[in-house]
């Protein structure tokens, strides 16, 4: 009776361990979401809301390396995608309109500041891991280069 009752919470826990793992990705994706929306809605200055915005986006890439199934983190990067492409148009078109603005001294400025920002070692270490594991799918690139775009205020450049 006892081996009858340990096979059927090992099958409920096989069925159990990959949704526990859905569940958590889907909370990421709302933490994001919500994340996103509360910045791109906010009145703090445009540099402020980049560098948010690339904040999230470095903790969106270090989420998404940590998957080994690279179909379930493609999908994971759909969903992101998905969910928050407005909201990011919206924070970088107002970003873009900022630094269209800027002196150019300002943007020498801007440039030094960068370079201090928190979030700046990771997305430069996580960049090239995040394009390597995805080098097939072109909306990831197109979505790294279009943050890095705003991030850094290189319109029309690619960086990657």
């Amino acid at each position: 009776m006892k081996l009858k009752h340990l096979l059927f919470l090992l099958t409920l826990a096989a069925f159990a361990l990959p949704s526990c793992a859905s569940w958590k990705q889907n909370r990421w994706l709302d933490a994001h979401h919500e994340n996103l929306k509360r910045i791109a809605n906010s009145k703090i200055s445009a540099e402020a809301k980049l560098d948010a915005l690339a904040d999230d986006y470095v903790q969106f890439m270090k989420e998404d390396l940590k998957f080994v199934d690279p179909v379930k983190g493609v999908k994971y990067v759909k969903r992101y995608h998905e969910q928050n492409e407005a909201l990011m148009e919206q924070i970088l078109k107002e970003a873009n309109v900022w630094q269209n603005n800027l002196s150019t001294l300002d943007k020498i400025s801007l440039g030094l500041r960068t370079t201090k920002k928190p979030w700046i070692k990771d997305f430069i270490d996580l960049t090239p891991k995040f394009q390597k594991k995805y080098k097939q799918y072109a909306f990831a690139l197109k979505l790294a280069g279009n943050i890095g775009k705003g991030v850094f205020g290189f319109a029309g450049k690619s960086l990657f």
